[in-house]
């Protein structure tokens, strides 16, 4: 047997082995549907292999033309695996791929010339100084540097050194990634450049002048597949360390499309399991179930999700109000940012008004039950005694009756106060639901509750507000009463865009500063009772104001803040 074709065999089963390994690399990355940008990095290792069967057939070939034609063959094929390594390290750092971009632009500039220069290697001779066929120690094609190849082996130094200076920084922005990846990475860069430099400066006695750039293929592929796919770092192209700040008090955590967590910050690790190590790579449902099941991942062009959340953190009840954002890239969505803020305080002292709202509740109720029985009492004893003295028909019984009469008319005054003093304390809370009432309806309801003495109603709109629907017939009801305590004779209301007002043509109101017809001890003392402050109360209750006005001797309450549609004149 030849000596040479041990040699032969050698370098040709390298390079055979070399391009099985990208393949089987390249099936793993693409049968991982979480991994993203995967098209991208396939293409890059399929011009890779394609790269290492056309360098192994300018081997075997056996004429110098057919080893001149692959040798050009493998220089585009080189040019297009810088150029696919390029665009996938741009790509999965999230950055843009616009030819407009200055950087972009250069490299797509150096693409054509490249190319052109290959392709003219016949014509103008820049790819290759020389080129000439050797027999010894085999057989192969032995060629010198030409300008255009010397700055096509720049240009891939750049290229690599700058595509995964990319992916080095993605992973040192997070403290939760192994920083031995970037040193993975350095040592892989070197060990794809290094069969490059010594093919440049024809450094290898065995085949002076033969082309070694291809044996540097696996280290760098094998490595970047492993630190970006397999290494726990998953897919954080789309998350900027930005959005992952440790300067921030909220917890936020970065996931991926699946719901994996990439990254989270120093204030979302009190929120971990204590037997966690490594958080990264693992399902949020996994870690933090009880916040996985309170919110939902939305979908590109959704809005933002809002979600509530409670844990013990440090021992205590934490209660935190979630924020889901989609993180889109190209129109779909890469991964999510899942922001919490500790609203503790807020719950808490919602609770505490909670908790007072409900004690004041039972304690008007109380009140009021505890005084109407007595109150009724006097009052039925009051009327019998008033029947009494005026059946005894002398002048003095007449007056003592008159005299229980006025103490009739006060004890119902004061059940009117209890009745007032208990509404006030049950509607002292926000409304949290509402619906569109049907505002005509819902006058006529309350007028028809009320003895209105005679007097007229005019609804001259109709309409719906958005309103909870008790409240408003509580208001309305006020409304009617306290014209009729002040003797009106003719009641107009009407819809506005931002609510309504309720017009009369009564007493005015004895206050000086309408903003004290509100006020519940100014007006108690003017005899002017709770209603108004109930009224007030209940407005501001469901998000709206009301303003005492004065329009051409009427009075009139503008209420505005609220959700109105005004329909056409009844």
């Amino acid at each position: 047997m030849d000596g040479s074709v041990p040699l032969r065999l050698w370098y040709v089963g390298v390079q055979v082995v070399s391009a099985v390994v990208l393949a089987v690399t390249a099936y793993l990355v693409y049968t991982r549907p979480d991994a993203h940008h995967r098209r991208e990095f396939v293409a890059y290792v399929a011009v890779q292999i394609a790269w290492l069967l056309a360098a192994t057939a300018k081997f075997l070939a056996g004429t110098t033309g057919l080893k001149y034609a692959l040798s050009l063959g493998t220089d585009l094929l080189a040019v297009g695996a810088i150029a696919t390594l390029g665009y996938f390290a741009t790509a999965y750092t999230n950055r843009s791929t616009s030819p407009r971009r200055p950087r972009n632009a250069l490299f797509l500039g150096w693409l054509v010339v490249a190319v052109g220069g290959i392709l003219t290697q016949p014509v103008f001779g820049l790819q290759y100084s020389a080129v000439a066929t050797r027999t010894e120690p085999t057989a192969y094609l032995a060629i010198t540097p030409g300008p255009m190849y010397l700055l096509n082996a720049a240009v891939a130094v750049v290229v690599v050194v700058v595509s995964l200076g990319y992916l080095a920084r993605l992973f040192v922005s997070s403290t939760h990634r192994p920083t031995s990846s970037v040193l993975l990475l350095v040592v892989a860069a070197v060990a794809s450049l290094l069969p490059n430099a010594v093919s440049t400066m024809d450094a290898v006695p065995l085949l002076p002048g033969y082309d070694y750039t291809v044996f540097g293929i696996v280290p760098l592929t094998a490595v970047l597949a492993y630190t970006v796919f397999f290494r726990g770092e998953l897919d954080l192209a789309p998350m900027a360390r930005t959005e992952i700040a440790d300067e921030i008090d909220d917890a936020l955590f970065g996931l991926d499309d699946a719901g994996r967590v990439i990254d989270y910050n120093a204030a979302a690790e009190p929120l971990l399991p204590d037997d966690v190590d490594t958080p990264v790579g693992r399902a949020l449902s996994a870690l933090l179930p009880g916040l996985a099941a309170e919110m939902s991942l939305p979908e590109a062009g959704d809005d933002d999700i809002s979600a509530t959340y409670s844990t013990v953190v440090d021992g205590g009840q934490t209660h935190y109000a979630v924020s889901v954002s989609p993180i889109v890239e190209r129109g779909t969505v890469a991964g999510y940012a899942v922001v919490l803020r500790d609203v503790t305080a807020v719950e808490r002292s919602s609770q505490e008004l909670s908790r007072q709202n409900d004690q004041l509740e039972r304690f008007a109720s109380t009140v009021a039950h505890d005084l109407r029985n007595p109150l009724q009492v006097a009052d039925g004893a009051a009327t019998l005694v008033a029947g009494q003295l005026r059946t005894a028909g002398t002048a003095d019984a007449a007056t003592a009756a008159d005299h229980m009469d006025r103490v009739t008319d006060s004890l119902g005054q004061i059940d009117d106060r209890l009745d007032e003093l208990q509404t006030l304390a049950t509607h002292a809370t926000s409304v949290t639901e509402t619906e569109p009432v049907e505002f005509g309806t819902a006058v006529r309801g309350a007028w028809s509750g009320v003895d209105t003495a005679g007097m007229t109603l005019d609804v001259p709109a109709d309409g719906t507000i958005q309103a909870e629907r008790g409240r408003l017939a509580s208001v309305l009801e006020q409304l009617v009463r306290h014209s009729r305590d002040r003797d009106a004779a003719r009641v107009e209301t009407a819809l506005t865009g931002t609510g309504f007002t309720y017009r009369d043509d009564g007493r005015q109101v004895p206050c000086a500063d309408p903003d004290d017809a509100f006020r519940s001890d100014t007006m108690t003392a003017q005899a002017g009772g709770l209603g108004l402050e109930i009224v007030r109360t209940q407005v501001e209750s469901q998000g709206w104001t009301v303003d005492l006005e004065r329009m051409d001797g009427d009075t009139v309450f503008v209420i505005t803040g609220g959700e109105t549609t005004v329909g056409v004149r009844e």
